[in-house]
C-alpha cells in the first residue's frame, strides 16, 4: 500500500509541471489545465469533484463522505503560483519538482500546491487504508497570488457546497524548527497610482525648470505617504488600529528570533520598529504601507534628457486586524486629493480590501490539532499572528462561521515568492504525519 510520503511526490511532481501563474493572462490555459488535472485527481480516489468556474479562475470543490454522523473537514488552499524563470537565480527548471540535499526545489512547492499536497496525500492514504475518519472537501483555488477578489462572492454564493464543521489551513510558515498555530492575519489591498503633468515628455534644455516632472511630483507624493522608516505620514490612518492584546505580545515573545539570522537572511542593514515592538507585532499587528514599484521617465542606456510626463507608482498597504478597510480607502483618496497640485492630473486604482482577522484558539478542534503536533514535533506549537493576507480566512468566518485550524508546514527559509523556493524535508515528513494523525483521529 502508498504511503503518504510516496502518494505525495507522485502527486507534487505531476502538479509543479503546471505554469498556473494567476498574475498573467498568457497562462490562462494553464489555469484551466490545472484546475482539470485536480478534478480528475480527486475522481480517482472516490471524490464528487467538480470544476466552478464565473468567479475568476476555475475552483475545484471536492468532497469524500465517510459517514453521515460524522464532522467534515474543509481544507483550503490554492493552486495558482508565483512567476518563475531560470534566470532569475533558480538552480534547477523552477517547475520541475528537484531533489537536492534534504530539500525539494520548484515553484508552488511551498506555496501553495505542496502545502495543500500534504493533506491531499495523507487524506488518499487514509482512505485507502479504511483510517480516514472524517468526511472531507477540498476547495482549492486559482486566484489567491492575485488578491482572489471574486472569492467573498463565491463562499457566499455556494456555501451549501462548502458545508463543514471547521475548516483547515496550512499556507504560511513555522518558526524556528518550531510547530505554530496561527492566531490571524493582517487585511490587505493593493493600488495603482498613475499622475500625468503633461501631454507628453518635454525637453529637458528647452523647457527644464518651466515645467512640472510627473517624477519629481511621485517622488514629493511618495515622501507623504511614508516615512524612511516606515511610519505612516497619513492623519488618521491609526486610529482604529487595536490596543495590542497582552497575550499576543506574550506569544510573540516566545518566538525564536535572532539578529544575525534576520540580517543573513534578508541582507538589511537596519530593522525599523514602532513603540519597541518586536519583530513579529510590528509585522502583524500594525499597518504598513510599501511603495512596491515606482515607473517614471527614462532609465536605458545612456540618457535621454527629457522631461518625464507620467509616473506611476505600485503600492501595497496592510491593515492591522480590527481595522476597516473601506475608511481607509475613503482616507487615501481624500489625503491624495489634498496633497496633489492642481497642475497634476491624477488616477488611483485598487483591488478588492481585505480586512483582517484574529482567531479564537479555544475552540475544541483547535486544541486537538495542538496536542497532536506537541506529540509529533516532541514540544508545543507556538502561536502567532501573520503578517500577510490569506482573505478566504476572513469570508470564511464572515459566512460559514466555523471554526479556523491554521497550522503552516513550511520551513522558515523555504523562499516563498522567490528563486529557489523549497520544502525541507523533515518538515515535510513531519507535515504528513500531522495531516494523518489529525484526520483519522
Amino acid at each position: 500500500m502508498a504511503t503518504p510520503a510516496t502518494i505525495y511526490q507522485s502527486i507534487v511532481e505531476e502538479l509543479l509541471r503546471f505554469k498556473s501563474i494567476s498574475t498573467d493572462p498568457a497562462y490562462q490555459g494553464e489555469m484551466k489545465a490545472t484546475a482539470k488535472w485536480l478534478v480528475e485527481l480527486f475522481r480517482q480516489h472516490g471524490f464528487q469533484a467538480r470544476m466552478v468556474e464565473n468567479y475568476g479562475n476555475p475552483i475545484v470543490v471536492a468532497s469524500y463522505l465517510v459517514d453521515k454522523a460524522a464532522p467534515t473537514a474543509l481544507i483550503y488552499g490554492h493552486y495558482d503560483v508565483q512567476p518563475a524563470v531560470l534566470e532569475e537565480g533558480w538552480d534547477s527548471d523552477p517547475f520541475t519538482l528537484t531533489k537536492r540535499g534534504d530539500r525539494l526545489y520548484g515553484r508552488g512547492v511551498i506555496d501553495n500546491k505542496g502545502q495543500v499536497g500534504v493533506h491531499i496525500a495523507s487524506v488518499f492514504a487514509l482512505i485507502a487504508s479504511g483510517n480516514l475518519t472524517q468526511n472531507v472537501t477540498f476547495m482549492i483555488e486559482g486566484d489567491e497570488e492575485t488578491g482572489s477578489s471574486l472569492l467573498g462572492t463565491f463562499v457566499r454564493e455556494q456555501s451549501t457546497l462548502l458545508k463543514a464543521d471547521y475548516v483547515v489551513v496550512s499556507d504560511g510558515e513555522i518558526s524556528g524548527g518550531q510547530p505554530v498555530i496561527e492566531r490571524g492575519y493582517r487585511g490587505s489591498f493593493n493600488a495603482t497610482l498613475t499622475i500625468k503633468t503633461s501631454t507628453t515628455d518635454l525637453h529637458s534644455g528647452m523647457y527644464g525648470g518651466a515645467v512640472p516632472s510627473a517624477s519629481q511630483e511621485m517622488i514629493s507624493l511618495l515622501n507623504q505617504l511614508v516615512a524612511p522608516d516606515g511610519s505612516i505620514r497619513i492623519p488618521s490612518w491609526i486610529d482604529d488600529v487595536p490596543t495590542i492584546d497582552p497575550q499576543a505580545l506574550a506569544d510573540h515573545a516566545r518566538l525564536p528570533f535572532s539578529e544575525e539570522e534576520f540580517q543573513r537572511i534578508t541582507g538589511v542593514k537596519q530593522r525599523f520598529s514602532s513603540n519597541g515592538l518586536d519583530f513579529c507585532s510590528q509585522t502583524t499587528l500594525q499597518p504598513s504601507i510599501v511603495v512596491t514599484g515606482v515607473q517614471s521617465g527614462y532609465v536605458g542606456v545612456g540618457y535621454r534628457n527629457s522631461v518625464p510626463a507620467t509616473a506611476q507608482a505600485k503600492i501595497n498597504f496592510r491593515l492591522a486586524p480590527g481595522q476597516d478597510p473601506q475608511r481607509l480607502l475613503q482616507t487615501l483618496q481624500v489625503y491624495l486629493s489634498d496633497l496633489l497640485p492642481s497642475y497634476v492630473d491624477w488616477t488611483l486604482e485598487t483591488d478588492e480590501p481585505s480586512a483582517g482577522i484574529e482567531i479564537s484558539l479555544d475552540e475544541p478542534v483547535i486544541q486537538e490539532a495542538q496536542a497532536i503536533l506537541t506529540t509529533i514535533y516532541g514540544q508545543e506549537p507556538l502561536r502567532k499572528f501573520v503578517g500577510g493576507t490569506i482573505p478566504i480566512v476572513s469570508d470564511y468566518a464572515q459566512v460559514l462561521k466555523v471554526p479556523q485550524v491554521l497550522i503552516p508546514l513550511a520551513n522558515e527559509d523555504c523562499a516563498m515568492h522567490a528563486a529557489n523556493e523549497n520544502f525541507q524535508l523533515d518538515h515535510l515528513e513531519r507535515g504528513l504525519a500531522f495531516s494523518e494523525a489529525f484526520f483519522s483521529r
